[in-house]
Protein backbone atom coordinates (compact mmCIF):
# COMPACT_ATOMS: atom_id res chain seq x y z
CA UNK A 1 0.00 0.00 0.00
CA UNK A 2 1.01 3.59 -0.92
CA UNK A 3 1.21 6.75 1.60
CA UNK A 4 -1.58 7.01 3.49
CA UNK A 5 -3.21 9.41 5.97
CA UNK A 6 -5.35 8.23 8.73
CA UNK A 7 -7.59 10.74 10.32
CA UNK A 8 -8.67 9.91 14.03
CA UNK A 9 -11.27 11.69 16.39
CA UNK A 10 -12.50 10.24 19.52
CA UNK A 11 -15.70 10.41 21.52
CA UNK A 12 -14.80 10.72 25.51
CA UNK A 13 -17.22 10.37 28.33
CA UNK A 14 -18.28 14.07 29.56
CA UNK A 15 -20.65 16.18 31.89
CA UNK A 16 -21.93 19.64 31.72
CA UNK A 17 -19.88 20.62 35.25
CA UNK A 18 -16.31 21.94 33.75
CA UNK A 19 -14.81 21.45 37.27
CA UNK A 20 -16.05 17.85 37.87
CA UNK A 21 -15.04 16.99 34.06
CA UNK A 22 -11.45 18.46 34.91
CA UNK A 23 -10.92 16.07 37.81
CA UNK A 24 -12.08 12.79 35.78
CA UNK A 25 -10.07 10.64 33.62
CA UNK A 26 -12.07 10.46 31.05
CA UNK A 27 -12.95 7.64 29.21
CA UNK A 28 -12.88 6.60 25.17
CA UNK A 29 -16.21 5.39 24.32
CA UNK A 30 -16.17 5.95 20.25
CA UNK A 31 -12.84 5.71 17.85
CA UNK A 32 -13.35 7.34 14.66
CA UNK A 33 -11.07 7.19 11.25
CA UNK A 34 -10.93 7.95 7.72
CA UNK A 35 -8.10 6.47 5.58
CA UNK A 36 -6.77 9.41 2.72
CA UNK A 37 -5.39 7.08 -0.21
CA UNK A 38 -2.60 9.61 -1.40
CA UNK A 39 -2.16 8.05 -4.79
CA UNK A 40 -5.66 7.66 -5.57
CA UNK A 41 -6.23 11.25 -3.60
CA UNK A 42 -9.25 9.89 -2.29
CA UNK A 43 -11.32 8.74 1.33
CA UNK A 44 -10.53 4.90 1.08
CA UNK A 45 -12.19 4.11 3.96
CA UNK A 46 -14.05 5.18 7.10
CA UNK A 47 -14.76 3.10 10.39
CA UNK A 48 -16.03 2.90 13.90
CA UNK A 49 -15.52 1.55 17.15
CA UNK A 50 -17.54 1.93 20.29
CA UNK A 51 -15.26 0.99 23.71
CA UNK A 52 -16.89 0.21 26.72
CA UNK A 53 -16.49 2.64 29.80
CA UNK A 54 -15.57 0.64 33.09
CA UNK A 55 -15.04 3.93 35.24
CA UNK A 56 -18.19 6.49 34.51
CA UNK A 57 -21.71 5.89 33.13
CA UNK A 58 -22.65 7.86 30.00
CA UNK A 59 -23.69 11.29 31.39
CA UNK A 60 -26.83 12.61 30.14
CA UNK A 61 -25.32 15.08 28.76
CA UNK A 62 -22.57 12.77 27.05
CA UNK A 63 -26.24 11.48 25.02
CA UNK A 64 -27.49 14.67 24.24
CA UNK A 65 -23.88 15.98 22.65
CA UNK A 66 -22.40 12.39 21.37
CA UNK A 67 -25.94 10.28 20.63
CA UNK A 68 -24.19 7.84 22.30
CA UNK A 69 -25.99 5.57 24.69
CA UNK A 70 -24.95 3.61 27.62
CA UNK A 71 -27.02 0.93 26.24
CA UNK A 72 -25.14 1.13 22.80
CA UNK A 73 -21.81 0.78 24.65
CA UNK A 74 -23.16 -2.06 26.81
CA UNK A 75 -24.10 -3.99 23.23
CA UNK A 76 -21.85 -2.85 20.81
CA UNK A 77 -18.73 -1.92 23.14
CA UNK A 78 -15.43 -3.85 22.92
CA UNK A 79 -12.68 -3.48 25.49
CA UNK A 80 -9.67 -0.80 24.96
CA UNK A 81 -7.33 -3.55 24.55
CA UNK A 82 -9.04 -5.39 22.16
CA UNK A 83 -9.89 -1.81 20.11
CA UNK A 84 -5.97 -0.52 20.17
CA UNK A 85 -5.15 -4.41 18.60
CA UNK A 86 -7.39 -3.41 15.47
CA UNK A 87 -6.30 0.17 15.56
CA UNK A 88 -2.80 -1.46 15.13
CA UNK A 89 -3.69 -4.69 12.97
CA UNK A 90 -6.14 -3.37 10.62
CA UNK A 91 -5.27 0.40 10.32
CA UNK A 92 -1.52 0.37 10.84
CA UNK A 93 -2.12 3.49 13.52
CA UNK A 94 1.77 2.68 15.20
CA UNK A 95 3.64 2.59 11.69
CA UNK A 96 5.68 5.80 10.88
CA UNK A 97 4.85 5.80 7.08
CA UNK A 98 1.26 6.45 8.21
CA UNK A 99 0.77 9.77 8.46
CA UNK A 100 -1.67 10.43 11.73
CA UNK A 101 -4.48 13.66 11.90
CA UNK A 102 -6.31 14.49 14.97
CA UNK A 103 -8.23 17.79 15.22
CA UNK A 104 -7.29 18.91 18.67
CA UNK A 105 -4.45 17.11 21.01
CA UNK A 106 -6.23 13.36 20.84
CA UNK A 107 -3.24 12.68 22.49
CA UNK A 108 -3.63 14.26 25.87
CA UNK A 109 -7.12 12.92 25.91
CA UNK A 110 -6.85 9.56 24.98
CA UNK A 111 -3.23 8.70 26.58
CA UNK A 112 -4.72 8.96 30.71
CA UNK A 113 -7.33 5.89 29.42
CA UNK A 114 -4.65 3.90 27.99
CA UNK A 115 -2.65 4.41 30.55
CA UNK A 116 -5.65 4.23 33.58
CA UNK A 117 -6.68 0.72 31.45
CA UNK A 118 -2.91 -0.65 31.60
CA UNK A 119 -3.11 -0.63 27.60
CA UNK A 120 0.37 0.28 25.72
CA UNK A 121 -0.45 3.37 23.77
CA UNK A 122 -0.80 2.01 19.94
CA UNK A 123 -0.08 5.42 18.36
CA UNK A 124 3.08 6.66 16.84
CA UNK A 125 4.49 10.07 18.18
CA UNK A 126 4.06 11.89 15.08
CA UNK A 127 0.28 12.55 15.28
CA UNK A 128 -0.65 15.97 13.90
CA UNK A 129 -3.08 18.53 15.32
CA UNK A 130 -4.02 20.14 12.88
CA UNK A 131 -6.61 22.63 15.26
CA UNK A 132 -3.03 24.09 16.31
CA UNK A 133 -2.14 23.94 12.26
CA UNK A 134 -4.43 25.77 11.32
CA UNK A 135 -5.33 28.45 14.08
CA UNK A 136 -1.24 29.15 14.14
CA UNK A 137 -1.77 30.11 10.22
CA UNK A 138 -5.57 31.41 9.63
CA UNK A 139 -6.59 32.57 13.07
CA UNK A 140 -6.10 36.66 13.72
CA UNK A 141 -6.04 36.22 17.49
CA UNK A 142 -4.13 33.49 19.36
CA UNK A 143 -6.75 32.55 21.88
CA UNK A 144 -9.33 33.00 18.66
CA UNK A 145 -11.04 29.02 19.15
CA UNK A 146 -10.72 26.97 15.58
CA UNK A 147 -13.14 24.72 15.00
CA UNK A 148 -13.35 21.80 12.55
CA UNK A 149 -17.11 23.12 11.01
CA UNK A 150 -15.59 26.76 10.78
CA UNK A 151 -11.90 25.32 9.03
CA UNK A 152 -14.59 22.90 6.87
CA UNK A 153 -16.90 25.92 5.66
CA UNK A 154 -13.79 28.07 5.13
CA UNK A 155 -12.89 25.58 2.83
CA UNK A 156 -15.93 24.38 1.43
CA UNK A 157 -15.99 21.31 2.72
CA UNK A 158 -19.56 19.51 3.35
CA UNK A 159 -19.52 18.88 7.76
CA UNK A 160 -20.42 15.05 7.98
CA UNK A 161 -23.16 14.36 10.45
CA UNK A 162 -24.23 13.61 12.77
CA UNK A 163 -21.61 15.86 14.21
CA UNK A 164 -19.84 14.25 17.76
CA UNK A 165 -20.01 11.32 16.00
CA UNK A 166 -15.91 10.10 15.84
CA UNK A 167 -16.45 8.34 12.35
CA UNK A 168 -18.80 11.45 10.70
CA UNK A 169 -16.33 13.60 12.22
CA UNK A 170 -13.25 12.12 10.87
CA UNK A 171 -14.72 12.12 7.51
CA UNK A 172 -15.11 15.65 7.65
CA UNK A 173 -11.81 16.15 8.59
CA UNK A 174 -10.04 13.51 6.05
CA UNK A 175 -12.08 15.70 3.25
CA UNK A 176 -10.58 19.29 5.48
CA UNK A 177 -6.98 17.53 4.54
CA UNK A 178 -7.85 17.09 1.62
CA UNK A 179 -8.67 20.66 0.86
CA UNK A 180 -5.89 22.30 2.48
CA UNK A 181 -3.61 20.14 0.17
CA UNK A 182 -5.95 20.83 -3.05
CA UNK A 183 -5.58 24.39 -1.87
CA UNK A 184 -1.37 24.20 -1.41
CA UNK A 185 -1.88 24.79 2.63
CA UNK A 186 -1.02 21.45 4.04
CA UNK A 187 1.39 18.42 2.64
CA UNK A 188 2.31 20.09 -0.38
CA UNK A 189 4.73 17.39 -1.03
CA UNK A 190 1.91 15.11 -0.49
CA UNK A 191 -0.07 16.44 -3.60
CA UNK A 192 -1.32 13.90 -6.25
CA UNK A 193 1.30 15.05 -9.57
CA UNK A 194 -1.86 16.19 -11.85
CA UNK A 195 -2.80 18.65 -8.45
CA UNK A 196 0.59 20.03 -8.17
Amino acid sequence: MGKRILCIDTELTCWDDPAYQKAQTLEIIQFGLAEIDIERFCVSRTGSYYITNVRHPVSKFCYQLTGISQSTLDKRGMPLAQAAELLTTKWGVGQRWNGLVSWGDERSWMAPDFAAKGVDYPFHNGLLNLADYYRFNFCSHRRERASLTSAAIRYGVEVAQPQHNAEADALTLANLVMAMIRAGDLYPALCPDDEQ
